[in-house]
């Protein structure tokens, strides 16, 4: 594997994991943190924006095989992949086929262009995501070559929760729950 490109799907793979992980650590406070604004929403907002974010950089590694980000341009054995993949998610691939196209389909229709006949309630499962995020850095850190020195997150659920834990902290003093 090319060390170069390794940077970059690692790379992309922390911004997902930074915008999904600062989602799910607003959501929950953004009507209460939002009610010293006044109607303004800033914090409703940056969780929106936070898990378009996400949708994108999933949609880089896991999206149309043309993004120069996919992981099929990076991994060499996609059989080996696309098992780990699987298995871990109990999918099949035509299973796993219509989640990426529902991620697609909602980065397409509202995350990047507004379409109005798109269905509000169309957010696809997160849960699928982060897991299929999970599986490929574990598989590009299992199959790093020998003079590839790893330097990025060990553990992503810990990342995540001092990611999320570094962006309430200032709000503290909203929070009330």
């Amino acid at each position: 594997m090319d060390h170069r490109e390794l940077i970059g799907r690692f790379s992309t793979l922390r911004k997902f994991f930074k915008s999904y992980y600062g989602y799910l650590a607003l959501v929950d406070y953004c009507e209460e943190i939002d009610q010293e604004y006044l109607g303004v929403h800033p914090y409703t907002h940056i969780s929106n924006t936070l898990l378009c974010d996400a949708t994108i950089q999933w949609c880089k590694l896991f999206g149309t095989d043309s993004e120069s980000t996919h992981w099929k341009k990076l991994i060499s054995d996609h059989r080996d992949f696309r098992t780990s993949l699987f298995e871990k998610l109990e999918y099949d691939q035509k299973e796993f086929r219509e989640y990426q196209l529902s991620m697609l389909t909602f980065r397409d229709k509202w995350v990047a262009h507004y379409e109005s006949s798109f269905p509000h309630g169309s957010v696809p499962k997160f849960e699928v995501a982060l897991e299929s995020a999970l599986v490929l850095q574990e598989y590009l850190r299992s199959n790093l070559p020998n003079d590839y020195e790893y330097s990025g997150i060990v553990s992503v659920e810990a990342f995540g929760g001092s990611f999320g834990m570094a962006l309430l902290d200032p709000l503290r003093h909203i929070i009330k729950t």
